[in-house]
Formats: C-alpha cells, structure tokens, sequence
C-alpha cells in the first residue's frame, strides 16, 4: 500500500511539474482545488498519510530495536534472521519516511502553483488594464493636440478680427478727421465768398 501511495505521489508530482499549457493547467488546479470529489479525496489521503506516519514511527522504533539485537549480537554470533529483520525495517522506515516527504513536497508545490497562477491571473489583469488605460491617455493626448490646434486657430480668427477691428476705427477716424477737415474748407469757402461779395458791393458803391 505505501509503494503504491508513493508511486501515485511521484506520478502527481511529475504531473503538476509538466509544462502545460496555462489554459490546461488554471482549469486542472481550479477542478482540483474546488471539486467536492476532489476534497473528499484529500480528506481520505490525510487520514492515510496519519496511518503512514504511523507505519514511519513503528518502523523506526523496529529498526532501533534491530539495530540493539544486531549489536549484542556482535559480541557472541551473528543471526541471519536479525540481518533480514533490520532490512525489512530499514526499508520499510525509508519508504514510509520518503512517502511522508514527498507528500510535504507535494502539497506544498501545489500551493506553490496556485499561487502562480493567481498571480499570473493578477498579471494579466494589470496587463489589460495598462493597456486600457495606456489608450485612454492616448485618446486624451490626441484631444488635447485637437484642442491646441482649435485653440490657435480661435486665437488667428481673434487676432484677425482684432486687426479688422483696428481697421475700422482707423478709418472711423480717418472719416471723421475727414468730415471735420471737409467742414472746415466749407467754413472757409464760405468765408471767403461773403468776404468776395463785400468786396464786389463796395466796388459798385465807388463806381
């Protein structure tokens, strides 16, 4: 039973460490990690694991007490049945103690994986909403270039209608510095018609 647990845990390892795909691998570690079969099972492999631990501590105790036999029997005669005892021990304390190390190492690379993907989930999220935001300050970008160009040609036509507007009061004034010069050549005109028919009534008075 333990070998069998143990070839399952090193073909599970081999497995979560294959390059997949990382579509394939978040849908497997998802179904794991939240099917209800999937959980029953690790419930059942955590009850096993405490049987294994125990098979580890029963084998080690084995072991230390073959290990005394062998010991004493140094001294006299060597037995092949103690020999055999400490093999089967020994190899049934490594298998127990491997399986138990494996199952550490497994867990913990699972964990290690889910993490991974979720941070590459996070990754990817970050990633579209740079993206996203990367093109909105490029749409911003261009507005604000159509917004100067529409600013400097609002400030062309505003100093076009200035310059019209300087023209007009330059020839406002002219038409009034005009009207006033052409009044006043009037005045003068006048003048000096009334000054002409005074001069034309004195000249009939000598005569």
């Amino acid at each position: 039973m333990v070998f069998g647990l143990l070839m399952t845990e090193m073909i599970t390892f081999i497995f979560l460490i294959l390059p997949l795909p990382f579509k394939w691998r978040k849908g497997l570690l998802n179904f794991l990690a939240t099917s209800r079969f999937m959980s029953n099972i690790q419930y059942a492999m955590k009850i096993i694991f405490i049987f294994v631990f125990i098979l580890f501590i029963d084998s080690l105790n084995r072991v230390i007490k073959v290990q005394e036999r062998v010991n004493e029997g140094d001294q006299y005669h060597h037995h092949h049945d103690t020999h055999a005892k400490r093999f089967y021990a020994q190899r049934n304390m490594y298998l127990t103690g491997f399986t138990l190390f494996l199952s550490l190492i497994l867990n913990r690379t699972f964990f290690l994986i889910v993490d991974l993907i979720k941070s590459e989930e996070k990754m990817e999220v970050v990633k579209k909403q740079a993206e996203q935001q990367s093109k909105e300050y490029k749409r911003i970008l261009d507005s604000e270039t159509k917004l100067k160009k529409e600013l400097e040609e609002l400030r062309e036509v505003a100093a076009s209608h200035a310059s019209t507007k300087q023209d007009l009061e330059n020839l406002k004034k002219q038409a009034s510095q005009q009207q006033k010069e052409y009044l006043r050549l009037a005045d003068e005109n006048i003048e000096m018609e009334r000054i002409l028919k005074g001069t034309k009534a004195e000249s009939k008075k000598d005569i």
